[in-house]
Parts: C-alpha cells; structure tokens; sequence
C-alpha cells in the first residue's frame, strides 16, 4: 500500500511484495492460553501507571471470548482457514487495554483481530483482517526493517526475533493510527503496522478519537456481508482534489455501493503529514451488534464504520 505524505510532495513510496516467514507457534488450547497469560501480565504491568484492567476474572474470559469470535467468523466467506486455526495475542500500547491477536494455519499466518476491553469486564472486537499480512505482523516488520537498511540484509528473522536489543513496541490509537515504534541503536522510528512503510514521525501518535464507553461485541447473529473486488486507489485520483459523498452510515453507503462504484476511502494521519487512500471492499453488518467497513489495505481489513466515517470521507 502506499501513502501519500507532504514529505515526499508528488513522489509516492511503494512497497514490494512481502517475505512470508512464518511464526513459531503450535496448536491447541493450551497455546492460547499460555499466551494470553503473558499477555495479561504485561498489559498489567504497563498500565500500573495509568488505571487497572477491568475485571479480569478473565484470562479464561478472554480466551473463550477469542475462540468464539474465531468460530464465528470462519463460518463467513473468505475467513475459511480460521476453522482450523490457532492464535497468539501481544499487548498494544500503555493505558489501551488491549491485544493484537494472530491467527495461523500451518504455519502461515491468515488473519488478525484487535481486542479491548471494556469497563464491565467484556471484550470489544475493534478491527479484525484476512490473509497473511495480518496488521503488527513480525514477519512484515522485518521485511521492511531490512528494505530501510535499518538493520543487516544478513540478518536473519530468527535473530531478529530473538534480538533483545530491539525494542519493539505496539501502538494502536485508533482505527488506521496503528505504528510500530522500534527502538535501534538509540534511533526511534516509526513504521505502519499494516504495510511495515517508513512513517515521518517523531514522537508517538495521539488518538484522534477515542470511545469513552465502548459496548461489548455481539457476533451471535448471522452477518450480512457485501464484498465487491479490489482496486488500486491511485488509477483514480478523485480523491485529491474532489469532493466527498455524503455517507455518514451504513443505508447512504448502500446507496452508492456497487462493483463498478470503485469507493475510496481516504484518512488523513499523523497531523495531516500521511494522507491514506484505501479501496472499499464493502461491508459486514452484524444483525444484533457492529458494522464494519471492509477496506483493502494490504489485504481484507474490517474497521467499525461508525468510527471510520468519523475519521475519514468516501470518494467517488
């Protein structure tokens, strides 16, 4: 994916095709579990500062709540290699309350889901993905770390993964403001969490929006999904210098909706410094919880469209 930035004027940065090294993981329950366990003391740990967890009752609570949701959604098209998959989770950043989960089949990596947790002890699905980029992927870091020249080409990704002088940090602020922090020889530097891309930051990004009460995911219904095919933003560019359709949820979104529609969605990053242009995919409406909006960013991406439409416009 590319991001348009002021920093580079007219020029465009454009990643190449993505080295896939798989995670060391095994299957089954106890993995999840184990996994979750130092998950949750990390996140304790970090947020002493900050305020508690809600009620964790619940590193069983958390672990029941993630198998269910992966059940769920591998019975929805396109998520059909999370039948049989298995996951990790990592801590995001301070005071978030929050996991990235990966799942992986085989040994390849096929999707991912951001989760929070609530005031009353439950668990908020945020965003969640398809396919073997999965967003805080490892294994696109580290392409991408070796691509900047940041660290050795003889560097391999098990020594990079085992290499305790990186310091590699998770922040997710808000849907689309989610950046690797790393820390390399006294150096910080920022990447997206999604396409692993260079970002011209120099101090951590703030949210841009922040739910004060997030509601538990409910994902007991049935969804109903559209999904058209996949473009690259930039064959078109309505979205520099044109004017925005007047969606502001999920029925005027139906109304403009349609394969040959070719939806951009388009958020400005970073205190405007990133300007990023996504193809619309479609959505998934869940009948009794959330609708996500469906964006191509380096594979499937389902972001909460109430939140999207707040941080960005849809063009034509």
């Amino acid at each position: 994916m590319k991001l348009w930035t002021t920093w580079t004027a007219a020029c465009f940065i454009s990643v190449g095709s993505l080295l896939f090294i798989p995670l060391q993981t095994s299957a089954g329950d106890s993995v999840e579990r184990t996994s979750y366990t130092q998950t949750a003391r990390e996140t304790i740990a970090i947020n002493t500062e900050t305020k508690p967890l809600p009620d964790l009752r619940s590193e069983s609570s958390l672990t029941a709540t993630i198998n269910t949701w992966r059940t769920t959604l591998a019975r929805e098209s396109g998520f059909e290699s999370w039948q049989t998959a298995v996951w990790n989770s990592y801590p995001l950043g301070p005071g978030t309350h929050g996991w990235v989960v990966i799942l992986t089949d085989h040994g390849q990596d096929v999707g991912y889901m951001i989760v929070h947790a609530t005031e009353n002890g439950s668990f908020r699905l945020t965003e969640y993905g398809t396919g073997n980029n999965p967003l805080f992927s490892l294994t696109t870091l580290y392409r991408s770390l070796v691509q900047q020249e940041l660290i050795p080409t003889t560097t391999s990704y098990s020594d990079f993964v085992q290499n305790e002088t990186i310091i590699l940090d998770r922040l997710y602020m808000d849907q689309l403001t989610a950046v690797w922090k790393i820390i390399l020889q006294d150096q910080t530097y920022y990447l997206d969490a999604k396409s692993g891309e260079l970002l011209p930051l120099k101090e951590d990004p703030i949210p841009r929006i922040t739910e004060d009460h997030p509601e538990a995911t409910d994902l007991s219904s049935k969804a109903q999904t559209a999904l058209y095919p996949a473009f690259d933003p930039y064959d078109r560019l309505p979205w520099v210098q044109g004017k925005p359709l007047p969606v502001t949820k999920l029925s005027e979104l139906q109304k403009v909706l349609n394969p040959q529609a070719k939806l951009t969605y388009v958020t400005e990053l970073y205190d405007g410094q990133v300007t990023l242009p996504l193809a619309i995919l479609g959505y998934q409406q869940w009948v009794s919880g959330d609708t996500y909006l469906t964006l191509d960013h380096v594979g499937p991406r389902y972001v909460l469209l109430e939140n999207a439409l707040k941080l960005g416009h849809i063009f034509p």
